[in-house]
């Protein structure tokens, strides 16, 4: 396992790219940034000592779905690599445990969100249907909606 120490605003990895390590944070913070470097670039989350990112990547070999920028200076990250998980894990089994905590709190959010997409479409249909002249409230409501998902 590397211990890696990052300044503020180091990219620590880029949305698009390829890795088979993940990070368990040591020290500082770490923004998770959609579309960094661009103007809709839209910070995704905050993580701090005691938080991992970048296991999605890792456990799926998919491509990054952000970017994860150091935003202290001295973050100290402990990256792991897919031969290293069982061992680490074995060691620290308290990880495991915060690691599907956060996987856990993650998808509970994006479930939260995506009920609520759905509630106004429903509800747009319905007024479409009663032509109650709610439409364009809903329309402003489904708009809005798209734009935070298309950020995920």
């Amino acid at each position: 396992m590397n211990t890696l120490v990052f300044k503020k605003g180091d990219v620590i990895f880029r949305q698009g790219d390829f890795s088979s390590v993940m990070y368990d944070i040591a020290k500082g913070k770490v923004g998770v940034f959609a579309d960094y470097e661009t103007e809709r670039v839209h910070q995704l989350a905050e993580l701090k000592a005691g938080d991992f990112l970048g296991e999605m990547g890792m456990i799926e070999v998919y491509p990054r779905s952000a970017t994860a920028v150091a935003l202290e200076d001295g973050t100290v990250l402990n990256e792991i690599g897919e031969n290293e998980l069982n061992a680490y894990f074995n060691d620290k089994p308290e990880k495991l445990l915060k690691i599907m905590k956060q996987v856990s709190a993650r998808l509970r959010e994006i479930d939260k969100k995506y009920l609520s997409a759905c509630r106004v479409a429903f509800e747009s249909a319905a007024a479409e249907a009663e032509s109650t002249g709610k439409s364009e409230q809903l329309k402003e409501k489904m708009e809005a909606i798209y734009e935070e998902y298309e950020k995920l």
